[in-house]
């Protein structure tokens, strides 16, 4: 299988117009399409969760086709989550899940080397730095700097991908100068960097490094993957369903802490200032099993973008005790998760701030987060009477209330 050249790198980036998943609710033989054709890669970015003040920019956000070819970056501290992806219609749009574990181990790989915090559970951070060699380590570091990791296209994995991880590292470490070379200078047109420049004369050990890196977390995580599978078949019938509901819109609030819904779009991580579009209205999601706010980005290049973010249920995995029985999902709770659906179910009566705080058994800070994203979904509004601050649900929030509610 031959990798495309000129599109973007790392946790992974869907690139066959004919490969993706519509969001459905088949479960395995769904959820893995089975194509050996070609996938080309798109611009990637590993977010770091620290990130707050500080823009960065992004080649995939600033419209130059040189510009959006050959990215993989994790943005670290201080960086201004600014760019939107624009969506456009949601009814329109046509939405895949894929369950790839090759994004996921990029994830653990970029938060190991320290390039972008992932949120990832020290346990599993510690086994995963454990499974790093150091000389691999050493020999990465000029994909590593200013908070962020960047790739090469033609080593990153494609989450439409139906190989194995090993038998994806294989074609990675089978890449040649010639395609590692077209690629860099396609990145940094305006000249390669120092350290990329001596990666190009002598790219073994930066290969080898990658793909052993790679090898070895995936090594140590396997079993934690296959430990997840109920929370991805989980997060496939939750967007299966709100996919076929027609509250798609709402199930796109909640694609974890880095990215968020606007008016616009998707305002996502790690971005310079600017908007972004579809361009064949296919929108990738891709669970990642790594760490609580991860967030790995495809955009931009050939094929669909996409969005990587925490499986839902990971905070439980890590700690034990997530249940591996796939008992039927309540379809309000699937479409908005746990707590905002307990608040839906409750907003008639009008609460206040302090008792959605008391319903959900949560700080203050967290009740409003949830009230915020509930209010950007369009389903409550908030109103102040008094001192007080009271919760109602609009026509919409009744409507999904009516469809989903049991």
């Amino acid at each position: 299988m031959n990798l495309r050249d000129g599109v973007d790198l790392v946790p992974a980036s869907a690139r066959h117009g004919d490969a993706s998943l519509t969001c459905n609710c088949q479960g395995e033989a769904a959820a893995h399409p089975q194509t050996s054709q070609v996938h080309a890669r798109a611009p990637v970015f590993l977010t770091d969760s620290r990130n707050s003040d500080q823009t960065t920019t992004s080649p995939a956000a600033t419209g130059s086709d040189e510009d959006r070819r050959g990215c993989c970056e994790q943005t670290g501290e201080h960086v201004r989550n600014e760019s939107v992806l624009r969506l456009g219609p949601v009814a329109r749009l046509k939405v895949s899940v894929c369950r790839q574990p090759l994004p996921t181990v990029l994830s653990l790989l970029a938060d190991a080397l320290g390039a972008a915090v992932q949120g990832v559970p020290p346990e599993w951070r510690s086994a995963a730095r454990r499974a790093c060699p150091r000389a691999a380590a050493q020999a990465l570091s000029p994909a590593c700097g200013s908070d962020r990791l960047w790739l090469p296209d033609c080593l990153s994995p494609s989450p439409l991908d139906t190989d194995d991880v090993p038998a994806q590292l294989d074609r990675a470490a089978a890449v040649t100068t010639e395609q590692l070379g077209e690629e860099l200078t396609k990145r940094f047109p305006a000249g390669i960097p120092d350290a990329w420049q001596r990666v190009l004369e002598r790219p073994a050990p930066f290969i080898d490094g990658y793909v052993h890196a790679a090898a070895g977390i995936w090594s140590a995580f396997a079993p934690v993957w296959h430990r997840s599978r109920h929370l991805l078949e989980r997060e496939v019938e939750r967007i299966g369903i709100a996919a076929v509901t027609g509250t798609l819109d709402t199930a796109l609030t909640g694609l974890g802490p880095r990215v968020h819904r606007t008016p616009e779009g998707l305002w996502l991580p790690g971005r310079a200032a600017g908007t972004l579009d579809l361009p064949d209205r296919r929108l990738l999601l891709v669970p990642l099993v790594s760490g609580t706010t991860a967030a790995v980005l495809g955009l931009g290049g050939k094929g669909p973008s996409w969005i990587g973010y925490p499986v839902p249920g990971l905070r439980e995995l890590a700690d034990g005790s997530a249940t591996t029985n796939h008992r039927a999902l309540d379809p309000l709770e699937a479409v908005l998760g746990g707590m905002r659906a307990r608040v839906m179910r409750h907003a008639h009566r009008g609460l206040t701030m302090g008792e959605v705080s008391a319903l959900l058994q949560c700080a203050p800070g967290a009740a409003t987060h949830h009230c915020k994203l509930l209010e950007a979904a369009g389903l409550v509004r908030r109103k102040r009477q008094g001192q007080q601050v009271r919760l109602l649900l609009t026509r919409r929030g009744e409507r999904l209330l009516g469809a989903l509610a049991s």
